[in-house]
């Protein structure tokens, strides 16, 4: 997973500090694990598998379609 704490590839800036990245950068580990145990998207911005598309910055499905970010 890439380190990418900027904004402006987030379709949820407001949340940002739940996504993937940021909690990678922040080093919240079990919080990370959690988020990430049983997969059903993916992040477009740095490639992370997550539970929830709230978890990611830019949300698809694990095929590569666009999800939306609400």
């Amino acid at each position: 997973m890439s380190q990418n704490t900027e904004n402006n590839t987030c379709c949820s800036s407001e949340e940002h500090r739940g996504h993937l990245c940021e909690l990678e950068s922040q080093q919240e580990w079990d919080t990370l694990r959690q988020v990430t145990d049983h997969p059903t998207v993916r992040c477009e911005t740095c490639g992370g598998h997550a539970n929830s598309a709230r978890n990611t910055c830019l949300p698809t499905d694990l095929h590569g379609n666009l999800l939306s970010c609400e």
